[in-house]
């Protein structure tokens, strides 16, 4: 189950800590997500779905480098949002950090996020 109203781009606004971390969220009608936030170095790649006739989840896993371009780890972020209108919703999120090997390092839930659609710019 899919809804349309959440195909397309949206700026998406985290509340991390009491600071607010913007990022870019794209949504593809087959259940494909591309997401980027100030605070990563990397974008996120995943999948979402509808969960209700308003509600919806997505997650995507962000891959961490080092300087010199090895793999240090990932973030896996699962979000859960509720539209509010056509063109603004509002969730929940969190990350779960692993080492490249996949051990759980650290993690955190909850945080409120915000969403608003933007389209072409005139």
């Amino acid at each position: 189950m899919t809804d349309a109203r959440l195909v397309g781009t949206w700026t998406t606004e985290l509340e991390d800590d009491g600071k607010s971390v913007f990022g870019l969220a794209s949504f593809t009608g087959d259940g494909g997500v591309t997401c980027y936030q100030v605070n990563a170095k990397n974008i996120g790649l995943g999948n979402w779905e509808s969960t209700g006739k308003d509600s919806f989840h997505y997650n995507f896993h962000i891959l961490a480098v080092s300087p010199e371009g090895q793999h240090v780890g990932e973030a896996h972020v699962l979000v859960e949002g509720e539209f509010v209108s056509d063109d603004r919703w509002e969730g929940t999120g969190g990350a779960n950090f692993y080492s490249p090997t996949g051990e759980l390092l650290r993690g955190h839930e909850g945080s409120k996020v915000v969403a608003r659609k933007f389209g072409i710019d005139k």
